[in-house]
């Protein structure tokens, strides 16, 4: 792009380019992915975005995988928004309530799931889907899967040392005291029940399982914001972590103290959020790092928690 081209749409930019012929044109090959900015596919929201001097704006009319197929698949993700794709790697931010990926071939049939839709998505472009790490179903924010099996194996063995940074948001009953630490816990999956258990770490299956917090935010006295570091990544570690601690997350239904009653806050769904992934891409080694917005149901649930503090914090006006 020239220099006077700076802060365009990319889709007034790609119209001006030899061969594109016109805004509608220029539409249509972002929507079916014909379009590079600096070799990295723009994915279709990107059309209105504002691009910054300097930046290379490419388009392939021959790119295997761009057909009307490839849109009607990228309609098919739903609400299943796209952080970043190039050749080896998809990171997805995910809904609360969809399923990562099915825990049978007979579940996978009839189960909506992240799997099911990027699988659809990617088959049309000739990649297969691997996957190398999952969230629960009604936790949301981050995942990320691999386009190759070689991407998949290097991806794999980042995930079983710990080497990724996974943080995430959550709103829990209460103030941690204190506010600030990490939490080392033994436990192990409990696969009659599927449930995490804790257990000695002495004892056959189970596993020390870490994580830092800090507190962002407190709620008049009730409820408080954490950032939440993993250290290690257990299914389910952060909701057992703060059942043990006596402050599960608001909307929790399975990770309750034995003792809890019901609460007068509740959530939707458990108030956990998958904000960042950073790890090493498998391409190059170089650090690679994805964040998702805090999605309108947690947004809610804050600003509803906000106004309570602002209740609980106004000062009392004395009566005449």
């Amino acid at each position: 792009m020239t220099p006077a081209q700076a802060g365009l749409r990319l889709d007034r930019v790609d119209a001006a380019l030899p061969g594109v012929g016109g805004r509608r044109r220029a539409g249509e090959a972002v929507a079916s992915g014909k379009v590079d900015v600096d070799g990295v596919t723009a994915p279709p929201e990107d059309a209105g975005r504002p691009l910054p001097a300097g930046a290379r704006v490419t388009v392939r009319w021959d790119r295997p995988g761009t057909s009307n197929a490839l849109a009607r698949a990228r309609r098919g993700l739903g609400d299943l928004a796209l952080l970043h794709e190039d050749r080896s790697l998809v990171a997805v931010d995910k809904p609360a309530g969809l399923l990562t990926d099915a825990a049978s071939r007979h579940q996978s049939l009839d189960r909506d799931t992240l799997v099911k839709r990027l699988r659809a998505y990617l088959r049309v472009q000739g990649d297969a889907l691997h996957v190398v790490h999952r969230i629960d179903r009604d936790t949301s924010g981050v995942v990320l899967v691999a386009r190759t099996e070689a991407a998949a194996l290097r991806l794999a063995a980042e995930f079983r040392t710990h080497r990724p940074e996974r943080v995430y948001l959550a709103v829990v009953h209460g103030l941690l005291d204190p506010p600030e630490g990490k939490w080392e816990d033994g436990m192990a999956w409990d696969g009659r029940r599927l449930l995490q258990v804790p257990a000695a770490t002495g004892r056959r299956g189970a596993v020390l399982a870490r994580a830092s917090y800090r507190t962002l935010r407190t709620f008049a006295g009730r409820a408080s914001l954490l950032e939440v570091r993993l250290e290690t990544g257990r299914r389910n570690q952060i909701r057992l972590h703060l059942q043990l601690r006596g402050h599960p997350l608001l909307g929790e239904r399975l990770y309750l103290p034995g003792d809890w009653e019901a609460p007068s806050l509740v959530a939707p769904r458990q108030a956990l959020h998958a904000r960042r992934l950073a790890v090493r891409h498998p391409d190059d080694g170089r650090l690679v790092a994805f964040e998702a917005p805090v999605p309108a149901d947690l947004a809610s649930l804050l600003e509803d928690l906000a106004r309570l503090d602002a209740r609980a914090t106004r000062p009392v006006t004395p009566s005449r």
